[in-house]
C-alpha cells in the first residue's frame, strides 16, 4: 500500500486508524487492516460523497453543518463553508463548543467560510479553483458544506437543480471531496425536495449526526 492510498482511504473513512504524537502520524490495528484487505478484494460499492440535508430550523442547520465539518477537521481535510454571514457565525459557534481551536483553524485556512457567488457558473469556478489549490498544496481530501436555500435564493429553482447536476459532474467526480448541500424544508415543496434528492447520493447519513460516531472519529 502506498502512503497516498493509505491517506486517501483513512480520510474517506474506509480504513480506521489512530493518530499518534504531535505530528498525528497514522497507526493501524492489525484487525482493521485484515478486514480492509478482505473488503478490498470484493466489489467496491459506489462511492457516496454528495449528500442533501433538509433542515426544519436554523439551529438544526447549524448543528448538522458543524457535525459534518467536524468530521473533516478531525481527518485533516480542508473544510469549506458556503453560506450567508449569519449562518457562518452560527456554524462556527457550534464548532467552538467542543473545538476551541476553531478560530486558529480559520486563520490557518483549514476552515474557509465564504458567501455564494451570484451565479451557478461563478460558484463552480470558485470550487474548482479551491480544489486545485488544495491538491497542489498537498491536501488529500476536502469537505464542503453549502447552504443553498439562502445562497441561491435569487435564482429560479430550476437553475439550482442545474447547478447541483453540474456540481456532481465537474466537482464530485473530479476531486476528493465530500459535500453536504443544505436546504430549508420550510421553503420548498415536496416535488422540489424529490428533485433535490435525485441530484444527490441521498440525504445526510446518520453517522454525521451521531455524537457517538463523531466521538469515535476523535481518535482517528
Amino acid at each position: 500500500m502506498s502512503e497516498t492510498s493509505l491517506r486517501r482511504w483513512t480520510n474517506a473513512g474506509r480504513l480506521p486508524c489512530l493518530r499518534i504524537g504531535g505530528r498525528r502520524e497514522r497507526r493501524f490495528r492489525r484487525a482493521d487492516l485484515l478486514a480492509f484487505m478482505g473488503d478490498a478484494g470484493a466489489t467496491a460499492p459506489a462511492l457516496r460523497n454528495h449528500f442533501c440535508d433538509l433542515y426544519t430550523s436554523d439551529l438544526i442547520r447549524a448543528r448538522a453543518a458543524a457535525a459534518f465539518l467536524r468530521v473533516g477537521l478531525q481527518s485533516d481535510a480542508l473544510c469549506l463553508l458556503a453560506a450567508e454571514r449569519p449562518v457562518q457565525r452560527a456554524v462556527i459557534a457550534q464548532l467552538e463548543h467542543d473545538r476551541p481551536s476553531i478560530r486558529t483553524e480559520l486563520k490557518a485556512g483549514r476552515l474557509v467560510a465564504a458567501e455564494y457567488h451570484a451565479s451557478g457558473a461563478a460558484q463552480l469556478a470558485y470550487w474548482r479553483a479551491r480544489m486545485r489549490a488544495a491538491l497542489k498544496s498537498g491536501v488529500a481530501a476536502v469537505y464542503v458544506v453549502g447552504d443553498l436555500s439562502a445562497g441561491f435564493k435569487r435564482l429560479p429553482f430550476a437553475a439550482t437543480l442545474a447547478y447541483e447536476a453540474d456540481y456532481g459532474r465537474s466537482i464530485t467526480l473530479a476531486f476528493p471531496v465530500t459535500t453536504l448541500c443544505q436546504y430549508d424544508a420550510r421553503k420548498i415543496s415536496g416535488l422540489a425536495a424529490a428533485g433535490l434528492l435525485q441530484c444527490h447520493d441521498g440525504p445526510l447519513i446518520e453517522r454525521y449526526r451521531s455524537q457517538r460516531w463523531l466521538g469515535e472519529q476523535q481518535s482517528i
